[in-house]
């Protein structure tokens, strides 16, 4: 019987889930627009993206303004600390 292999490798690569890749599929190739531009696709990937924020605060119990997509885990950790020196 061969072993199953287990990946441990999870900073470097991860899985994407399908239900995930489903809702980003059309703006990986069809409905791709830059979410800070004025133009018709900059408009609707902001569109798109505030409505992400709106359905990620619902589904944690957050207010969208609490909500921050970032581009990786070393922009959100520079954020979630800097944002401790604000409360105080």
């Amino acid at each position: 019987m061969a072993a199953s292999r287990i990946y441990l490798d999870y900073a470097a690569a991860t899985p994407l889930d399908k239900r995930v890749f489903r809702a980003m599929r059309p703006f990986f190739a069809a409905a791709f627009g830059n979410p800070s531009s004025i133009h018709a696709e900059g408009r609707a990937a902001r569109a798109a993206v505030e409505t992400a924020r709106h359905d990620v605060a619902d589904a944690i119990g957050a207010r969208h303004d609490e909500i921050i997509f970032t581009n990786g885990v070393t922009e959100a950790i520079n954020i979630a600390l800097r944002a401790g020196r604000f409360r105080r």
